[in-house]
């Protein structure tokens, strides 16, 4: 309804896409076990020599010039590091992919909206509203014009649609975005706010590698699991992924 194209990527990712496209360094916590379900595999990086150097250079030296120049996470980038293959994290890749794509013409390309929906994996504690696989949608919006402004209206209309009322926007950290907020909804039953995804405007050290210079990129990537839950009046996450077939057999369908 509100003008994105779809995109669409592998639940089975390379680190180069999922991290290091994304301006995750090499030593983050995030890229460590205890977040991430790794394959034992190795797979080759994207062919563009010139690509592979602008990330690498993001990392080690940093972007731009002068005094708007960033400094990188300063250490040595590892080519194998990112050969390594991972059950994705998020669909962000998918717009790391995206971005890296239309590079080849960008100005037939631009002002362009993009969007998904995919499954995700983090090893995490499962409880009623965490769970180690979730659903996750993805938005990007590449506009010279856009602002951080936009950013909070496309969020507001979006869990508008999503039936979500009662939203507010807390200041966060991504490494791959600045400025940027999480998405907080109201629970009314457990009176609680939820946590639902994070956004914010994707950072020079990930669009110059990408695209060739930097254009504002609005990004958000809420998870899809928690409207669903709501959506259809469901108590506990788990609910989603068990295989009771006694209750599937009385429930059937889900759809309102």
């Amino acid at each position: 309804e509100m003008g994105f194209q779809e995109m669409t990527g592998d639940m089975v990712q390379v680190s180069f896409w999922n991290f290091d496209a994304l301006f995750t360094a090499q030593d983050h916590p995030v890229r460590e076990m205890q977040d991430t379900f790794f394959l034992n595999k190795k797979t080759e990086l994207p062919k563009d020599k010139k690509l592979i150097n602008a990330v690498k250079q993001a990392h080690e030296t940093g972007v731009g010039k002068g005094l708007e120049k960033s400094k990188g996470w300063r250490y040595k980038w590892d080519e194998e590091e990112a050969k390594k293959l991972v059950l994705r994290t998020h669909t962000t890749c998918s717009s790391a992919h995206k971005l890296a794509e239309i590079s080849e013409n960008l100005k037939d390309n631009l002002p362009a909206k993009f969007f998904a929906i995919g499954k995700c994996f983090r090893n995490e504690t499962v409880d009623w509203s965490h769970g180690f696989e979730f659903n996750q949608t993805e938005g990007i919006v590449i506009d010279e014009n856009a602002n951080f402004r936009h950013l909070l209206g496309y969020l507001k209309q979006f869990f508008k649609k999503m039936g979500f009322e009662k939203i507010r926007f807390s200041p966060a950290y991504f490494p791959y975005t600045e400025p940027s907020v999480e998405i907080h909804v109201w629970h009314p039953e457990r009176k609680v706010w939820l946590e639902i995804g994070g956004a914010g405007i994707f950072r020079p050290e990930v669009t110059i590698p990408l695209l060739g210079k930097h254009i504002p990129v609005l990004a958000w990537g809420p998870g899809f699991d928690r409207t669903l839950m709501d959506y259809y009046g469901i108590k506990d996450l788990r609910e989603l992924y068990k295989n009771n077939l006694t209750q599937l057999r009385k429930m059937k369908f889900w759809i309102k």
